[in-house]
């Protein structure tokens, strides 16, 4: 029984590692913004079929400059959905820094085979960069349109007034 318990932890491990991928991309000091740096995440299917993945493409313009490309691939219990922005950041410092662009998101799949119309949003917001491996974020998103995209990608779910 010991030798079993042991076999399925050991293949879990192996299979946790195996399908989750992520590509080290260089630190945001203004030494290393300039060039192209792609990174990408993908987590193993959940238990109830969910399935996240995620890219990002950065190009430095110039040394307090970047184009950052991000995509975002879910699928829920009911809708599968893709997310997409394009965001321009400029480094007041090594760490400080501001950014917009615009932001994208449509229904790829859905139960009831009626897609919904995309979500178009306009993004701005500050960052800092704490460490290498830890930054903090204050985002807004504004809607420009009007979509019946819900929370966590769902139509069915009404997204929240503020």
């Amino acid at each position: 029984m010991k030798v079993l318990v042991c076999g399925y932890l050991f293949l879990f491990v192996i299979i946790a590692i195996g399908q989750t991928t992520e590509e080290t991309s260089p630190t945001n000091s203004l030494s290393s913004l300039t060039g192209l740096s792609i990174s990408g995440h993908a987590y193993p299917v959940s238990a109830i079929g969910d399935v996240h993945k995620s890219f990002m493409v950065k190009y430095g313009i110039s040394k307090s400059t970047q184009i950052e490309l991000q995509g975002f691939y879910d699928t829920y219990l009911l809708t599968e959905s893709f997310r997409t922005n394009l965001v321009s950041k400029v480094f007041l410092n090594d760490k400080f820094y501001l950014f917009s662009g615009m932001e994208l998101e449509a229904e790829t799949g859905s139960y009831i085979n009626v897609p919904g119309p995309y979500r178009l949003g306009f993004i701005a917001g500050t960052g800092y960069d704490i460490s290498e491996n830890f930054m903090i974020e204050v985002k807004s998103n504004v809607e420009l349109n009007n979509s019946r995209i819900g929370v966590f990608g769902e139509s069915l779910i009404e997204m929240p007034a503020v």
